[in-house]
């Protein structure tokens, strides 16, 4: 790493920050960026997709977190519920970012982040402009990652547009990153990209921040969640209920643990929570409570108070190539033993053994599962808890991760045009 000062120009569309409530990945990087010297712009948009609302009324929203840090908020439309008025907005997104040039800098590094892949022409024509280095972020191998969600001839037209955007902006980008440990694979089979100009770098976590929050008291939480937890030994599900989780197989192992004094809590919400409800009412499950979403500063309490975590996965194809959730680092920053039901390459949690991992859409092995550890939750469920710390302590925090950003900036900095 050398001690060059970069401007830096970072497009994500639906990248979180505190003024609005949020944070994240990019502001997290961009926020240690910032504060080595680096001057860096966060281009998003100001159109909060969970609430269905815009942040500001105006064309243009800025932030400036320090000298060296500003959040760049365009409007962008139409607000939408469906994917034909997502892809309307992304679509509008990549039109106003591609024209946007008011930085309060020359850009020296773009980096275009495929929370959807419309920000890589957008991107790539911010630095064709001014001679800058093009990094190109995959976070999601669109469009295998939403290959279930279509079928027939619109499966084919996805597939082929969204093919036809990454073999040609992975062969443009002087580098590229990737959230996925193996995607260089995919990226090679299918597009003949050279694997030394692909990076993987994880999530990572402000363990600063989580061990703050996770002090807080109970009661900072809603009634009903507050007394679950002080009142139970629990096993704890925190995020989205979609339908890659495996939440309806997590509900229905708790109909094998009815003997155990343990509660399964579930916090967040999405399309699958009429499932398991449907599950709860046909099973009777009494030892099962689902939570709406929290905020992510209560996380950590939630975490604090149970006793086992759960994370599940379905098989997908997308998920062959490897994954890093946001979860995993969380899970492991609380020192509680993980349950993992997936079948995904070189699990985490295995690599972590903070854990166990299973095969997914298994009820009565899973319930198996957490019986075991459950069983020894003060001896094997400590040392899991332990291992999990250590390893993000060691491998995942923030400035680990800004650190692995900064080595692919200084890589690509020296390479010719």
């Amino acid at each position: 790493m050398n001690n060059k000062k970069y401007n830096i120009v970072i497009l994500n569309h639906h990248a979180g920050s505190p003024d609005v409530g949020g944070g994240g990945r990019h502001f997290d990087i961009a926020k240690a960026l910032s504060e080595m010297g680096h001057k860096v712009a966060v281009l998003a948009s100001s159109y909060n997709n969970s609430k269905d609302e815009y942040y500001c009324d105006e064309e243009i929203m800025r932030h400036k977190f320090n000298d060296n840090l500003e959040f760049i908020r365009i409007r962008t439309t139409p607000p939408y519920k469906d994917n034909i008025g997502r892809f309307r907005n992304y679509y509008d997104y990549m039109k106003k970012a591609s024209q946007f040039d008011d930085f309060g800098f020359v850009p020296e590094i773009v980096i275009a982040s495929s929370v959807h892949p419309f920000s890589w022409p957008a991107g790539f024509e911010i630095s064709k402009r001014h001679k800058a280095k093009f990094i190109v972020e995959v976070r999601d191998l669109w469009p295998l990652s939403m290959y279930e969600d279509f079928s027939g001839i619109m499966r084919k037209g996805v597939f082929t547009f969204f093919e036809g955007l990454e073999r040609k902006y992975y062969k443009l980008a002087d580098a590229i990153i990737t959230t996925a440990p193996f995607a260089y694979e995919y990226m090679e089979e299918k597009f003949n990209i050279d694997k030394r100009k692909v990076f993987y770098i994880p999530h990572g976590i402000d363990l600063e921040e989580f061990d703050k929050n996770k002090v807080k008291d109970l009661n900072n939480l809603e009634s009903g969640l507050e007394d679950v937890l002080k009142n139970n030994s629990c096993i704890t599900y925190t995020g989205s209920f979609s339908k890659s989780e495996g939440l309806p197989t997590f509900v229905e192992s708790a109909k094998y643990l009815k003997d155990l004094d343990l509660k399964f809590v579930i916090v967040g919400s999405g399309p699958e929570e009429d499932t398991m409800k449907d599950i709860i009412e046909a099973e009777s499950l009494e030892n099962v409570s689902i939570f709406g979403i929290q905020s992510k500063d209560k996380i950590p309490i939630i975490l604090e108070n149970s006793k086992i975590l759960f994370c599940g996965l379905k098989e997908r194809k997308a998920f062959y190539y490897g994954i890093s959730k946001n979860k995993f680092y969380d899970y492991m920053a609380s020192k509680k033993p993980i349950i993992f039901a997936s079948s995904v390459r070189e699990s985490l949690i295995d690599k972590s053994v903070s854990g166990k991992t299973i095969k997914p859409n298994d009820p009565l092995n899973l319930a198996n599962t957490i019986r075991e550890i459950y069983k020894d939750i003060d001896t094997v469920g400590k040392e899991y808890g332990q291992n999990g710390r250590e390893y993000v302590e060691k491998n995942h925090t923030n400035m680990r991760i800004t650190e692995q950003f900064l080595n692919v900036i200084d890589y690509v900095s020296k390479t010719s045009n």
